[in-house]
């Protein structure tokens, strides 16, 4: 196999690298940080297999000869073909439908649940990525770890938990963009599991760079992904709206002071065409 030398100086300074992939996948070889394609290629050149290999700083040398050392070596195998590794996207197209299989519902139904889950490690063992390609992809599924197990929350579950968040925030008469995180994990973490309290919290918020007088971190609401978010629960139960009608109704479910408009919809991937 042809290694390059980023490849090398990661093994040099003791990256693992693995090759991934199920019987019916064209195997990748993955480092800790990046993914790359094994191709097949092929060379005029013989390339000689040998059991050892005796380095020239190791072999004996023979002042007679001017210290050239002449040994016989026996050759396992010869080739013109060899592997070359291109750089490439990590293939996680099966990871929204592996965590699709066991969606989190709520710990109310937790104690039943028999159905498979995944660790980080299962997931590596079945996804052909690098570590560090895996946890964006699980971050950009909104995936959250769970008792050890990586999930992704029900549609419905999720949409109860945002509402907690935002109706706490409305109670208080927070700013929108002073709504402080430590706050929101105390008084719900009695209703909702405080990991997933959080996570969800950091996919509709982002940091203002200011503290509450305690020191606790402040945030404003992400409008782009609210309103994405907003906009699939509605459309998501009938799959067609009067445009009028969706863009009043959506207006009306967003927090105060966020305004929607049609571009926030492909955040979430949403495709839009107006029925009469």
């Amino acid at each position: 196999m042809e290694v390059t030398p980023d490849i090398l100086n990661q093994i040099l300074e003791g990256e693992r690298v693995i090759i991934r992939g199920d019987k019916s996948d064209p195997a990748v070889l993955c480092t800790d940080t990046q993914t790359y394609d094994i191709k097949e290629a092929g060379t005029s050149n013989s390339l000689l297999l040998l059991p050892s290999v005796v380095w020239p700083d190791e072999a004996e040398t023979n002042d007679k000869d001017d210290g050239i050392t002449i040994a016989s070596q026996e050759v396992a195998g010869i080739f013109h073909n060899y592997l070359e590794l291109h750089l490439c996207r990590p293939r996680v197209q099966k990871l929204r439908y592996l965590m699709e299989e066991n969606l989190y519902t709520g710990k109310e139904y937790e104690a039943d649940n028999v159905d498979v889950k995944y660790t980080f490690e299962d997931l590596l063992n079945v996804i052909q990525a690098s570590p560090k390609e895996l946890q964006t992809a699980l971050r950009e599924l909104q995936a959250c770890c769970i008792d050890g197990f990586w999930r992704m929350l029900d549609f419905d579950y999720q949409f109860s938990v945002f509402n907690h968040i935002v109706n706490l925030v409305d109670s208080n008469s927070w700013p929108s963009d002073g709504i402080p995180l430590q706050a929101v994990l105390d008084t719900l973490e009695d209703l909702i599991p405080r990991k997933i309290l959080e996570e969800c919290f950091h996919w509709y918020t982002e940091p203002v760079g200011r503290t509450t007088p305690e020191g606790y971190d402040l945030y404003r609401w992400n409008e782009d992904k609210i309103c994405a978010f907003l906009g699939e629960v509605i459309l998501r139960p009938t799959g067609k709206f009067n445009l009028e009608e969706f863009l009043y109704t959506w207006q009306s479910t967003v927090p105060e002071g966020i305004t929607t408009n049609l571009n926030q919809l492909k955040v979430g991937n949403l495709a839009l065409s107006s029925t009469d």
